[in-house]
């Protein structure tokens, strides 16, 4: 029998018996039949919550009988044709009952044709097939990159995908001096990476990947090119999510405390406020009321920065939604931790940093080391750790 969008006709009378739900045909006792031109003809028999499928000449006495041909027949059965425009263009007909035609869609779940196994060298084929219309233009603006792949193991290989002039090509061979080398002691690795089942941490880690060159352009990858989507995925559509962005409101209130709240309140006036601790000298910040090594009550406000030098920076690219209005950050953002003038020791502040600059952020734990920042402040001030709108470097 002949294939229409990778299923034969036989399939779906094959798995009729599987997908058949008694609880949508009860009260039905017919029998139904099948005209598939150049296929064959089926009878379908509802009885007692039971069925039968049979391939037979005789449809004499069907209550109703479906004459169309295999294309259109498997398509309406897998969603490829409508089956209204399929019908009112004659290519699917019906003699007999169409109310006991209607019936049958309640008797069965719908037919989901099986899937064929990928190798891992399919993968990579499709993979690195699919590249090009995956890439973002618009992203990689201005860039001149040469991404290598080194993949081991049998089904493995190497691959070179060169961005330039906002332009993008793949060659089945490592072409120049990369940018960046990526390489995996096993292809299948790469394809577990790539598919989510497994983190790059992870690989590196044990000895099984390795990066060569700009490392920072290896985490760029996912602003270049749209992820790829597994072929092998359920073909389902996604749930659709609503959103509603709407300020939350409960008829509560929540204190944050004398010593948080003067915090808070302060960044009103374009002010950051320490808590100093009377036996160390340490200012804590964010503002508390102990000091965490002594054990000690804070004796005093001191006001300290704006200004401060990068202790450390991540970047990130989980989007974590806000609690109240539901709205992400784009990604991936840099979070610092930075030392404000004035203060001493491991009580930095954590912020955000201007997102165009991130890459050009530098940190360490020494006078001489760290980007000196400064914050940019909203004109709208309400006494939220957002008055600061982020860092920037102060140049």
């Amino acid at each position: 029998m002949a294939e229409y969008f990778g299923v034969k006709v036989e399939d779906i009378f094959n798995t009729m018996q599987e997908r058949f739900r008694p609880e949508g045909a009860q009260g039905v006792d017919a029998s139904f039949g099948y005209d598939i031109t150049g296929e064959g003809k089926w009878k379908l028999t509802v009885k007692d919550g039971q069925m039968n499928i049979e391939e037979t000449e005789d449809l004499s006495d069907c209550v109703v009988v479906t004459i169309t041909d295999g294309e259109t027949f498997v398509g309406v059965n897998i969603g490829k044709v409508d089956g209204m425009s399929a019908f009112s263009s004659g290519k699917f007909k019906a003699e007999g009952d169409l109310g006991a035609l209607g019936k049958t869609a309640k008797m069965f779940r719908k037919y989901a044709p099986a899937k064929k196994e990928m190798s891992i060298r399919d993968y990579l084929i499709d993979m690195f097939g699919t590249v090009v219309e995956r890439f973002k233009p618009e992203a990689a603006k201005g860039m001149d990159i040469k991404f290598a792949f080194d993949l081991g193991g049998e089904y493995g290989g190497q691959w070179t995908v060169i961005i330039k002039d906002d332009t993008c090509q793949v060659i089945e061979k490592i072409e120049g001096k990369p940018t960046i080398k990526l390489e995996f002691m096993d292809a299948k690795d790469y394809v577990d990476f790539s598919l989510g089942k497994i983190d790059a941490q992870s690989l590196l880690a044990a000895g099984r990947a390795a990066v060569q060159g700009e490392i920072n352009l290896a985490l760029k990858w996912g602003e270049f090119f749209e992820k790829y989507l597994d072929p092998m995925a359920s073909g389902e559509k996604e749930q659709e999510l609503l959103v509603l962005k709407k300020t939350i409101s409960v008829g509560q209130r929540f204190a944050t405390g004398p010593v948080m709240g003067k915090f808070l309140n302060a960044l009103k006036d374009k002010k950051i406020l320490g808590t100093k601790c009377p036996e160390c000298g340490r200012i804590m910040l964010p503002a508390r009321e102990i000091c965490s090594e002594c054990r000690v009550r804070f004796s005093e406000w001191v006001e300290v920065g704006p200004k401060g030098q990068v202790r450390y920076m991540d970047y990130v690219y989980y989007a974590s939604p806000d609690p109240l209005t539901g709205e992400t950050r784009d990604t991936p953002y840099g979070m610092i931790s930075v030392l404000l003038d004035g203060c001493k020791g491991n009580d930095t502040f954590a912020h955000i940093v201007r997102n165009d600059q991130i890459d050009r952020i530098e940190f360490g734990w020494n006078e001489m080391a760290g980007t000196r920042v400064r914050p940019v402040w909203n004109e709208k001030r309400t006494g939220s750790i957002f008055d600061i709108k982020y860092f920037e470097i102060d140049e």
